[in-house]
């Protein structure tokens, strides 16, 4: 790294060899000690960074920030005060200030001014630039510093916290919104935000309230192209697919929890270009349309910059993770990150594009697709399909999963990346909530039947009118069942129908178990020992595998252990295998 140059404005003499102190070599540190020597200082020589003390004499040191702005724009500019003030002098300065505690710490001080030296996450001179022209820049919610400051009491709870966000009405009632969303399914109403902060937990609390009170910020902004309702619709539909991909990869709350967050915020940079240059940024969204190009494309030529790296700088002066903030900025462009393995990077890329399928744009922008070059450098391009999956159902804890075959779209990546807004919208509609239940037994069966003869396929009616309560109607019904005979054959009695036809309509569609037990039992005793059991017409499909809650998708229905399907009970699973009970024979399928 070239040698950098930083000027600190402090009264205070003691605190210049603080900083020469902690970054060390590949810095130059000059110390002023008051705003006018800091201006003289800044025109005699270029420097590469400001910190500037607020209680400074003469003008102060947020007007030092602000005149030296208008200077050098390019210039990374630090105002230094008590953490008690940080929100006054956050919310007074123009946009690309970053706040500095006093007393000053080494260790944070070293990692907040090299970090945007030393991580390129598209802040380039343009995204500097373009931040400078910002009038209205978004403050740190004092709600969020407040819950912060909180939780660093290690003894606080969620009583605590609950409390602190109860006094805020706008926030619990989306606090609310969020936890009683269809995603989570719980199976009642929650209307406490205490009760909310521990099913949620504190890091997701967090990012909620920065992100619902950053948007609030723009309430008043009402752009023709967008709204601020469909960002944050948007935006916490990432949050919950991308945190759901990352837990069926790597198992990491850390990681997961980076995804939800970044998920989160990963739109927040739409909302300030609008809020300030909202003539070109209406512009590029026509651009965007008649050119046919994906909007991010078209800020970069009108901005110098996309919505992805003007949030990421947001996010960086507000002191985010590093994590956080490369996914924001990087969300569009993921081969740029240099990644080589699964990412929250990974995960909000491929869920931001899996959201735009599910709802098409009304303005007709061209939605964004998955960079197959950077899922095949990360060897995953055959995933894509199982993330569709595990987004409709919610699923997690399941890192071993193999898509199902038969029950999900496959396509190459490439098709799966080019795909336009209109095919995969059409293959969302076309594609149920939760997989289709499988009837190529129920008509197996049905074949089965009319082969040996109109009189048993007869009998067979004849016990479903006499108990319509057997879990066997329900799956027929669903159906359009083959006509009964016009009239009725001899009453001369016929053997009953082998347990395996039986077991194979339950697997197509199971039901509660029968309950006159007496109707399963002759299933039982009149079963031919040639036939095949219920095991054998299981099919397993695909297993997602953890230690805590193995599951398996078997004949199209997900199973875990010690439940039942098709009268079969589950044993156990593995990564590869399951071990299923019926009758007291035991069988292991395993995948293909």
């Amino acid at each position: 790294m070239a040698e950098k140059r930083l000027l600190i404005a402090d009264a205070d003499a003691s605190a210049w060899n603080v900083f020469r102190n902690a970054l060390g070599e590949g810095w130059t540190v000059v110390g002023t000690d008051s705003c006018h020597a800091a201006l003289a200082e800044s025109e005699t020589h270029p420097f590469d960074a400001i910190v500037a003390n607020a209680a400074l004499p003469d003008l102060g040191g947020a007007e030092l920030l602000n005149r030296l702005r208008q200077i050098n724009p390019k210039i990374r500019r630090y105002i230094a005060a008590g953490v008690d003030l940080k929100e006054k002098f956050m919310s007074n300065l123009l946009g690309g200030d970053q706040f500095l505690a006093v007393p000053y710490d080494p260790a944070t001080l070293k990692h907040s001014i090299e970090r945007e030296f030393t991580a390129d996450y598209g802040m380039n001179s343009a995204v500097r630039e373009l931040v400078a022209r910002i009038r209205t820049f978004p403050t740190i919610p004092s709600l969020y510093v407040e819950v912060s400051n909180a939780l660093h009491d290690p003894n606080a709870t969620t009583a605590d916290i609950g409390a602190i966000i109860a006094k805020d009405l706008s926030m619990t009632t989306k606090l609310v919104q969020v936890i009683n969303s269809a995603y989570l399914g719980l199976r009642r109403s929650i209307t406490d935000p205490t009760e909310a902060v521990g099913l949620l937990g504190f890091e997701t609390v967090k990012s909620l309230i920065m992100t619902v009170k950053l948007l609030s910020q723009y309430d008043k902004v009402k752009p023709v192209y967008f709204s601020i309702d469909s960002i944050w619709r948007h935006s916490t539909n990432v949050a919950r697919t991308a945190k759901t991909m990352a837990t069926l990869e790597t198992n990491d709350p850390d990681c997961a929890g980076a995804a939800y967050t970044a998920g989160l915020m990963h739109d927040l940079g739409k909302v300030i270009l609008a809020a300030n240059f909202d003539d070109q940024y209406h512009r590029a969204h026509t651009m965007a349309r008649k050119e046919k190009l994906p909007l991010w494309q078209m800020e970069k030529e009108v901005f110098g910059a996309t919505h992805g790296e003007i949030g990421a700088y947001l996010l960086a002066l507000w002191g985010m993770t590093d994590e956080v903030v490369k996914v924001t900025a990087f969300h569009h462009e993921p081969l740029r990150s240099g990644d080589k393995t699964f990412t929250a990077l990974t995960a909000v890329h491929v869920a931001n594009v899996l959201e735009h399928e599910k709802v098409a744009d009304p303005s007709g922008l061209l939605a964004p697709v998955v960079d197959c070059d950077y899922l095949q450098s990360l060897d995953m391009a055959d995933r894509v399909e199982l993330w569709r999956f595990a987004r409709r159902e919610g699923n997690t804890n399941r890192k071993d999963a193999k898509a199902p075959p038969g029950k999900i779209e496959a396509r190459p990546a490439a098709q799966t990346a080019s795909a336009s807004v209109a095919e995969t919208v059409q293959t969302e509609q076309m594609e149920p909530a939760r997989p289709r239940p499988n009837f190529a037994a129920f008509w197996k069966w049905l074949g089965l039947g009319l082969g040996i003869g109109t009189l048993a396929a007869w009998s067979v009616w004849l016990e479903t009118d006499k108990a319509p309560e057997v879990a066997t109607v329900p799956a027929v019904v669903n159906q359009d069942p083959a006509p009964a005979p016009a009239s009725a054959p001899d009453p001369a009695p016929a053997p009953a129908p082998a347990p395996s036809a039986q077991l194979a309509i339950l697997a197509a569609d199971p039901a509660p178990e029968p309950t006159t037990p007496a109707l399963a039992a002759p299933l039982v005793k009149t079963a031919s020992p040639s036939e095949k059991t219920g095991i054998d017409k299981l099919n397993l499909q695909a297993i997602f595998f953890s230690a805590q809650h193995p599951t398996a998708l078997i004949n199209g229905h997900l199973t875990s252990v010690d439940q039942d399907i098709a009268d079969c009970r589950v044993l156990d699973i593995t990564p590869s295998s399951v071990t299923l009970e019926y009758q007291h024979q035991r069988k292991t399928l395993k995948l293909p």
